[in-house]
């Protein structure tokens, strides 16, 4: 009866228990829904204060819809893993907004009423199969106004920018209006004579997505103005720099565009008979901000060097050199995990100038683009008046480190007026006065007047610098082609998208700047990379080394059999055959030695494997027969000591 007895409690306890853990996940699925732990290494399913901080600021609520076709997933299983982070994503973006954010997930199956919302919203449909059939993996988000924003396809290869890109979108339609770019430009960037007063193209590409304002030289910043954008700056009055130094003092985004010798700015020059071209900055500025620039010399770059044709020699066969002054930058030189260079290609400067942080400066100095350890800086005369690219390369030295092009540049600077406005000409001696009249400038702020003066930056600047106008010149970046009466304009370079990519970040709220690409869901095996880099490292030397050597012997052999050909299938001498002979055996030794290398640079990552499948297939299954057969003896153990011996059992019987 006691045994039926622990029967039945055992089997009510086994019930108990699962009834209780299904009541525990009910529960804590309703009272735990929003409570999450991020364990990952680099915060991969958090959300940064940034973006709670956009969130916050919502005032209206917005509606995000995440389209995304079964069968895309289903015809491309990568996109599977990567679809369902983005939707945990957003929905951790509705959870946190505080029901400001509503979001719709919507399956646009072909040829339903829900493609034709996503042909709509501009999404971009990706083909699955030769019958027309369209997959969507994009976002559309609208507001109360009916305003649209839209990542129009979702590519795994940006997911380390997903969460810029979403708070970005969520920003947009909370603040809907077009941001507006101040221009002050000292070329006519936009209104140019040597384009028959047409704007540079990029300012065309600026004007799709802000309103962009012309404010002449002597520009009088309102505070309407999201960004000011300065380019090639020369001959400005100190009361202009007062402006601009105030502006950025103020926590105004301010991007900068300074040049040794602006190439394309001196064409435009001429045609205005405009002086010629020595270069411009903000040296006052610059000083102030602790930065450093010297407009007198250019960046030269070996690595990155443009091939240029520089005439005919005395033979009249034309002459190629690399013209280390005219540079195409790629990739490796841009900042890793920084939205303005993220996804670029390629970036073309011309005469470009380099800018670095000041011995003892506080401010933050973060470069974007920069040249390749091959560098050096190069005289600017050298290159303004009828450069000699070939006898630049000859006397160019690399001084084998990396010099900055492009930098954000942030942080409490100090004003570069820090005794106050600067006093217009003319007033130097107005004694008592003038000085009066200053206090009243710098407490005018309080009666609505003028603003006070900021001796450093009150919230922290933001701004980007860049060393070079050039970069915004059609002819470094764009190729134009006249094809049957109709001008074909095709980029050659991502110039365009750089400025705009730049832009956009500082025109974004103080949050979405601070926003930078996050960890990647997909892990390389970085400790595997290592092995295969030392590998190369050691043996790919020797590979050059025998596939040179292979191809000698096989050039000498063919000569020689060419030769045999030539005297008309003459009978070989002995020495012939034997050097024939000499040169296959060689070339069937120098194989199997190349065989060889090509094995060994796998060999260290094929014993790695084996060693990991040992753990696993092994190592682990015997870990845990090792456990179990420690429990069991020590489970017995226990047992025997609780169990009473036989005498002792006898007796009490």
């Amino acid at each position: 009866m006691a045994g039926w007895d622990q029967r039945r409690l055992g089997v009510a306890g086994l019930g108990l228990a699962i009834v209780l853990f299904l009541a525990l996940n009910v529960f804590s699925q309703g009272a735990f829904r929003n409570l999450q732990a991020d364990l990952t290494a680099e915060g991969l399913y958090s959300v940064s204060e940034g973006t709670d901080q956009v969130l916050a600021e919502l005032e209206e609520p917005i509606t995000l819809r995440v389209f995304v076709s079964r069968g895309l997933i289903e015809a491309s299983p990568g996109l599977g893993a990567y679809a369902e982070r983005v939707l945990e994503l957003v929905e951790r973006y509705a959870a946190r907004s505080g029901g400001k954010i509503r979001l719709e997930v919507v399956d646009p199956e072909p040829f339903s009423p829900e493609e034709d919302r996503a042909v709509g919203f501009g999404l971009q449909g990706a083909p699955l199969d030769d019958a027309g059939r369209l997959g969507f993996f994009g976002i559309a988000g609208t507001n109360t106004t009916d305003d649209l924003d839209v990542i129009a396809f979702l590519q795994p290869g940006r997911e380390s920018f997903l969460e810029y890109d979403l708070t970005r979108l969520v920003h947009n339609l909370a603040n809907p209006k077009k941001k507006v770019v101040g221009l002050v430009s000292g070329i006519p960037v936009d209104a140019d004579p040597a384009l028959e007063h047409k704007p540079w193209r990029v300012v065309e590409q600026m004007k799709q997505f802000f309103e962009v304002r012309s404010l002449g030289l002597d520009p009088k910043i309102e505070d309407d103005v999201d960004v000011l954008m300065i380019v090639h700056p020369f001959g400005l009055s100190d009361e202009t720099l007062y402006a601009i130094d105030q502006h950025v003092m103020a926590g105004g985004r301010t991007m900068i565009f300074v040049d040794p010798f602006a190439e394309e700015g001196s064409r435009s020059n001429a045609a205005m008979r405009l002086p010629p071209d020595r270069g411009s900055d903000l040296a006052k500025l610059f000083e102030a901000w602790g930065v450093e620039y010297d407009r007198e010399r250019v960046l030269g770059d070996l690595g990155s060097a443009q091939r240029v044709s520089t005439g005919v020699d005395s033979y009249g066969r034309p002459v190629i050199t690399d013209y280390v002054a005219w540079l195409t930058l790629r990739p490796e030189t841009f900042a890793d995990g920084d939205v303005v260079t993220d996804r670029l290609r390629v970036v073309n400067v011309a005469s470009a100038g380099f800018l670095a942080r000041a011995e003892g400066s506080e401010a933050d100095f973060e470069p974007l683009i920069s040249s390749t350890p091959a560098a050096a800086p190069v005289e600017a005369q050298k290159v303004r008046f009828q450069p000699d690219p070939a006898g630049i390369l000859k006397a160019f030295a690399p001084q084998d480190e990396a010099l900055v092009l492009a930098a954000r540049l942030g942080g409490r600077l100090k004003s570069a007026f820090p005794d106050g406005p600067p006093k217009p000409a003319g007033n130097e001696d107005e004694g008592d006065e003038g000085k009066e009249k200053d206090a009243g400038q710098e407490d005018g702020a309080a009666d609505g007047q003028a603003p006070a003066h900021l001796a450093e930056a009150a919230e922290g600047a933001n701004l980007i610098l860049v060393a070079d106008t050039d970069i915004l010149a059609d002819r470094f970046w764009l190729q134009i082609q006249d094809f049957f009466g109709q001008r074909v304009v095709t980029p050659t370079a991502d110039n365009a998208s750089f400025v705009i990519n730049a832009l956009d970040n500082l025109s974004g709220s103080s949050a979405l700047i601070g926003l930078r690409s996050r960890g990647l869901s997909d892990r390389p095996f970085e400790y595997v990379r290592d092995i295969q880099k030392r590998a190369e490292l050691r043996y790919r030397d020797r590979e050059r080394a025998l596939v040179a050597q292979l191809e000698d012997v096989q050039s000498r052999l063919t000569d020689l059999q060419t030769t045999e050909k030539a005297e008309g299938g003459a009978i070989l001498s002995e020495e012939q055959k034997e050097a024939i002979e000499k040169f296959r055996g060689e070339i069937r030794k120098i194989r199997r030695e190349l065989r060889d290398v090509r094995r060994d640079l796998n060999a260290d990552i094929d014993r790695l494997d084996a060693w990991l499948k040992v753990l696993n297939i092994g190592a682990m299954p015997a870990l845990v027969a090792v456990f179990a057969v420690v429990f069991l003896t020590a489970r017995n153990r226990r047992m025997r000591r609780r169990r009473p011996a036989p005498a002792a059992a006898a007796a009490a019987g």
